[in-house]
């Protein structure tokens, strides 16, 4: 066992995850480690950064390959804590660690950096708003206020490479889809500075610690247009018998293949991946648009059941049917029955839709809310009146927002509307004749692997999809799905009622007859 992997035991064991989660903090394992200061090294650099320097990982492989020549590390860290599991590694002649906050250092130049930066979205960091200006002058670009905090340490980083320096990145998967990972994307692009993507199968193999699905950039600023490499890794064995990263790689795309406005995960996974979308296929768009369920900033007020309504005094005037949570449907088909079963087992399956302002139980009921502060949270009090909810139509098909494995995609026969934690599909006059047969695509293999094309990762095989993600998927076209037998259609759509895997299995013929016609 090395120093890092003994620092990094002790302090796992004595420091509470809480803590650690606070400072986004989960641990490179070695053999990465290893594979990104080779790539970093190869050049011989002389400077070498490492933002976000933890238990110091890093510096222990460079100092492990015994370079020939002169060179200093420094390093950035935050937190007194993890710095005091160190042994005097600060006497060593080559390394110099700042105990302050990268992102509110100057800008100084390096011929390597190498970083895991910490993973907690930007708005949860403290100081942001003093220094996210900072930053914007420093690299002379606007940040959105969304930004993993990881994205804004690789912008900044990016910035301070010296010509031909070197740069490894870990990173969350997720911000390849994301509005904010624009600016990083053009970045990288436009400048050349994109050498190669790795990507990991499994990365809970290989890091047992990540909240996120990872992935590593590696960079070099010589202003060289090369193709971009893709890795795909899968496991740790894989890793020991790679001799140089740089010749290990599994297809090439140039920069134009990778344009800063578009989603780049499935771009990224249709290379490595056995799914590909198949030929004729359209957008999901074309037939309709998913849309997020209501936000209330308050579902404990708005969410209701049938005995608080009555203990309430609430007519219907008042109240709505509505699915308050993904876990009150267990079945892909929900009914009448279903919502009646719900009813009755007092689940809360009702959401507060106020039209009689007037109504004695109503304005009790909202002085309640106000006494617990309800109108003075995020969502409420930017509403007038703040109990007012937004409209929505009942929508014929329901999709899971977060998801593990299979895609949770559900078709609604009843006149509930529902929450954000499901999406609600509203088709157009395209699509509302053909609700059934996207719901049977929308539960086949081939359907679910290829809207997972647009997922947004974030690790522990949790998946999350935005309105977008699902609209820019790709489906059947109208032939196609014209060209399925209505008769196999009805019968799934019993089947799955009472045998959802035999439906999902019948579904796959039918999906794969109209692919294949």
């Amino acid at each position: 066992m090395g120093k890092n992997e003994m620092y990094e035991s002790d302090y796992i064991l004595e420091t509470p995850i809480n803590y650690r989660k606070e400072y986004g903090q989960f641990f490179t394992p070695s053999l990465v480690a290893k594979m990104m200061t080779k790539w970093v090294t190869e050049n011989k650099p002389q400077t070498i950064l490492d933002p976000a320097f933890g238990l110091g990982v890093f510096y222990e492989e460079i100092s492990q390959i015994k370079l020939q020549y002169q060179w200093h590390f420094t390093a950035y860290e935050i937190d007194d804590n993890i710095l005091s599991y160190l042994d005097n590694i600060e006497n060593n002649n080559n390394i110099t660690i700042l105990n302050q906050d990268y992102l509110a250092s100057e800008i100084n130049y390096y011929d390597a950096i190498i970083c895991n930066p910490p993973y907690m979205r930007f708005q949860k960091f403290i100081n942001r708003h003093d220094i996210l200006p900072k930053i914007e002058q420093q690299i002379g670009k606007k940040l959105g206020g969304y930004s993993n905090i990881a994205s804004i340490f690789l912008i900044k980083a990016l910035q301070q490479l010296n010509l031909n320096g070197r740069l490894a990145f870990i990173l969350p998967f997720e911000f390849f889809n994301t509005g904010y990972g624009k600016e990083i994307k053009q970045t990288l692009i436009e400048n050349y500075l994109l050498k190669q993507i790795i990507i990991f199968a499994n990365e809970k193999d290989i890091f047992p610690d990540a909240t996120t699905t990872i992935c590593i950039l590696l960079c070099q600023n010589d202003q060289l247009k090369q193709d971009i490499k893709i890795t795909n890794i899968n496991n740790t064995q894989e890793i020991k018998e790679i001799a140089n990263i740089s010749n290990y790689y599994h297809r090439q795309l140039n920069n134009s293949q990778l344009p800063p406005q578009k989603k780049w995960t499935p771009i990224i996974l249709s290379l490595v991946s056995d799914q590909k979308i198949p030929e004729g296929f359209c957008k999901l768009l074309e037939y309709g648009t998913f849309k997020r369920g209501i936000a209330t900033g308050a579902n404990d007020f708005f969410a209701l059941t049938k005995s608080q309504i009555e203990q309430l005094q609430l007519n219907d005037n008042n109240v709505c049917l509505c699915i308050t949570k993904s876990n009150l449907i267990k079945k892909a088909i929900f009914t009448d029955d279903d919502l009646e079963l719900l009813i009755k087992q007092d689940k809360p399956i009702y959401c507060l839709d106020v039209k009689e302002t007037n109504t004695q139980s109503v304005i009790n009921y909202i002085k309640i809310g106000e006494e617990k502060g309800y109108h003075q949270r995020y969502l409420t009090k930017n509403r007038q009146p703040w109990y007012k909810q937004e409209k929505r139509e009942p929508a014929p098909i329901l999709f899971s927002v977060f998801n593990r494995g299979r895609l949770k995609v559900i078709r609604n026969f009843t006149d509930a509307i529902n929450f954000t934690c499901y999406h609600g599909f509203y088709p157009n006059i395209f699509g509302t004749n053909l609700i059934d047969k996207l719901f049977i695509y929308l539960i086949s293999d081939v359907g679910q692997d290829i809207i997972k094309m647009n997922k947004r990762s974030y690790g522990n095989n949790l998946d999350k999809f935005e309105p977008g993600d699902l609209n820019n998927s790709y489906c059947p076209n109208i032939d196609q799905f014209n060209a399925m037998d209505k008769q196999k259609v009805n019968e799934i759509l019993e089947l799955v009622k009472i045998d959802e895997k035999e439906a999902i299995l019948m579904s796959n013929k039918l999906i794969k007859s109209i692919i294949n016609r």
